[in-house]
């Protein structure tokens, strides 16, 4: 090996030893393909999309703060990965009635079972019913999503 091409694999180990490590995996994982992404281990994405036909009014923040905490608690997530939408005062049947429902989607990765989904539903259907939103017109579909298939920070949650 030349004495040049040397100095330039000393100088480029250097330049990767003074970056952040987030950056050094980056560059790593561009030259090496069956290197996993820094983010493969996460906890990952537990997503709450609700809508409802009532208007949540000024309690609707408060709402989104109550169902995020619940996910979180639930699923057993950090709070810092729930994600929370929630669309009030839609166009909504159900049934052929369009009494107060609500329809919702819980996506996540991992955590979807017979017990955490019945927390779920139990909190929403908790909150919701202050708001006139009966036990029996509120679905909920539960989704255990494979991490090839949850996208975030340019990549999956698989690499």
């Amino acid at each position: 090996m030349s004495s040049k091409l040397l100095l330039l694999l000393l100088q480029l180990s250097l330049t990767l030893l003074s970056l952040p490590l987030s950056l050094v995996s980056a560059f790593t994982m561009s030259s090496n393909p069956t290197a996993r992404h820094p983010h493969c281990d996460l906890p990952g994405d537990p997503s709450l999309i609700l809508q409802t036909n009532v208007d949540l009014g000024d309690k609707k923040a408060e709402i989104m703060k109550e169902l995020s905490a619940l996910v979180a608690k639930s699923l057993g997530k950090p709070e810092s990965y729930v994600a929370i939408s929630i669309t009030d005062n839609a166009s909504m049947l159900f049934g052929g009635s369009d009494a107060p429902l609500a329809l919702g989607c819980l996506y996540s990765l991992g955590s979807i079972n017979m017990e955490n989904n019945g927390k779920v539903q139990a909190g929403v259907t908790d909150a919701l019913e202050a708001f006139g939103v009966a036990e029996n017109r509120i679905y909920i579909n539960f989704f255990d999503v494979p991490r090839e298939n949850v996208g975030w920070n340019r990549a999956t949650f698989a690499g």
